[in-house]
């Protein structure tokens, strides 16, 4: 008899059965067996229901903020923006900067924002009532902007105020927040905008505007900012926008600070000019990077953390060949510095990890400390050159040393070891020099084909001229090269690839699904069991008269 035909004569019986009698047969049934039974849907029920009621959990206050974050969804997936311990509480342009506790920070004798300044340029944003808050923090690290979002729920409907904070990259003496509140709802949001104030500094007023002066070191610093309002009352559906400005200047005298200070606080209120600016700086700071493939094997690097430390660098340095009023001669002097860079960078690459140079930054203290370690490491593989060009030049040292590449008598050779070479990874942005300047600048994407075996791709686009100028060093450099023949790279092995793409080195299911395999499996043979006993014991049924004389001729008495 098949399978499928006893199958059908015991659903027959069950259905035949009256209530009772059914009751009867579950409480014949051992009750260990149906223990361990229930026990098995109960788990394979929670498995399917777990995804399903993870959304229902979230306050709705944390759904308001979660909707906001969708604008730069693709950004967080390409880590151009990290999110609460993943975001960097800093922004500054290396002519002063402002670290997490708010505070004013500026250098003195050391290339890092070290000096603390009791100062504290940004608004403290206090909402009116009782609601809870979720507060997100947010750092795009391809524009210098560091956000916080603050979401609450009225009416049944979201309500935010998100801050925005940057230290302009092309004026470095300005300091820019705004302050957006968006109040869909019914009911009216109010909320208090304050300065804290310090009394390390001397207040005076100069007309309408407060100026703020110190003497730090050898020079005097004078800061006039923009008054806070106070009480901020945002009418129901409504959207309000409030912008602030603090100009710090250092000078001699404090004569020549005050009144430097006021002049360029009066000339920088074209707010849109000021962030185009802005932006168009950090863009050119970009002009250079690296990226690398996800990996979930345990001691390494991912682009989180990449993008962030890169983004402390530039934030930590000045960039004087693109700040406004620098010179002709002075620019096309520091870029000429910073083309002799022929050592820049010997060594192995940086993905190393765990590292001093990739610590780190939840404290002013340990960002300090990571801008100096990396500052002191291209200092010695050969980078003080290109170190002279300020926020531009780390950028560069900053992806040559994550690829090991080098100049080396007109051309770049990129030392990446074998073990570097796991993930897929790509650079762009370094330039290619020759007699004649920058002939063109490089960009090489490393990928896995399907047998695992690294390939290389270089995208490049030279002028004919320049390809005949630098054709005979090519040549000459072919011929240096002394290796007796050139094969393909050995593929890597399997285990080492699937821990970086799962973080299981089996290269199969991890240890949660072979769990779940195993109570499905075993469902399933406690089903089989229970369908093939109550077929062999179809005489244990309880005796009913019309059965009985309709197969009385069947059963063996």
């Amino acid at each position: 008899m098949s399978a499928s035909i006893t199958w059908r004569t015991v659903l027959r019986r069950i259905e035949n059965m009256d209530l009772e009698s059914k009751i009867r047969m579950i409480r014949r049934y051992p009750k260990r067996r149906l223990a361990i039974i229930l026990g098995v849907l109960l788990f394979i029920v929670f498995l399917f229901t777990r995804g399903t009621s993870s959304g229902s959990s979230f306050t709705k206050q944390q759904q308001c903020s979660a909707e906001k974050l969708k604008i730069w969804e693709r950004e967080i997936e390409e880590f151009d923006i990290g999110l609460n311990n993943q975001s960097v509480e800093f922004v500054g342009n290396g002519y002063f900067g402002v670290d997490s506790l708010g505070q004013l920070r500026i250098q003195e004798k050391n290339r890092v924002l070290d000096v603390e300044t009791n100062f504290y340029p940004g608004l403290k944003v206090d909402i009116d009532g009782s609601q809870p808050v979720e507060v997100t923090k947010m750092t795009d690290f391809k524009n210098g902007l560091y956000k916080v979002i603050r979401c609450f729920s009225m009416d049944g409907e979201c309500a935010c105020v998100t801050s925005q904070l940057y230290a302009h990259r092309i004026r470095p003496n300005y300091f820019v927040q705004i302050i957006q509140i968006s109040n869909p709802t019914k009911s009216t949001v109010r909320l208090n905008l304050s300065r804290l104030s310090s009394n390390w500094w001397a207040h005076s007023k100069v007309g309408e505007l407060s100026v703020n002066q110190r003497q730090v070191g050898g020079a005097s610093y004078a800061i006039v900012c923009t008054d806070p309002p106070g009480k901020v009352i945002v009418s129901q559906k409504r959207e309000e926008s409030f912008r602030f400005t603090c100009s710090i200047v250092s000078k001699p005298t404090s004569e020549e600070a005050s009144r430097d200070a006021i002049r360029l606080f009066q000339s920088g209120k074209d707010g849109k000019t000021l962030d185009s600016e802005h932006f168009e700086g950090w863009s050119k700071m970009h002009l250079s990077g690296f990226s690398v493939s996800n990996s979930k094997a345990p001691n390494t690097i991912n682009g989180d953390r990449i993008n962030a430390t890169k983004y402390i660098l530039l934030s930590s340095l000045r960039a004087p060949t693109m700040e406004y009023g620098a010179t002709l001669e002075t620019v096309k002097s520091l870029e000429t510095l910073a083309r002799k860079s022929e050592l820049c960078y010997t060594g192995h690459s940086n993905l190393l990890f765990p590292s001093r140079l990739w610590q780190d930054w939840d404290t002013p203290t340990k960002l300090i400390e990571l801008v100096n370690t990396w500052i002191l490491t291209f200092q010695k593989r050969g980078c003080t050159n290109l170190l002279s060009t300020g926020a531009i030049g780390v950028s560069q040292a900053f992806t040559q040393s994550l690829t090991a590449s080098s100049y080396h008598d007109s051309h770049l050779e990129v030392a990446l070891d074998a073990h570097d070479l796991h993930r897929e990874m790509s650079f762009y942005g370094v330039p290619v020099y020759s007699n004649m300047g920058v002939v063109g600048t490089i960009r090489v994407d490393i990928k896995l084909d399907k047998e695992n075996r690294p390939f290389l791709l270089q995208i490049n686009c030279l002028l004919v001229t320049e390809v005949v100028s630098i054709l005979p060093h090519l040549e000459l450099l072919k011929n240096a090269i002394h290796v007796s023949e050139v094969g393909s790279a050995p593929a890597h092995e399997e285990e080492v690839i699937e821990m970086h793409r799962s973080g299981e080195a089996t290269g199969g299911m991890t240890t949660f699904w072979v769990f779940v395999f195993v109570a499905v499996v075993a469902f399933h043979l406690v089903v089989a069991k229970i369908v093939w006993n109550e077929y062999r014991k179809g005489d244990m049924t309880p005796y009913n008269p019309y059965l009985r004389n309709r197969y009385s001729s069947l059963r063996p008495h």
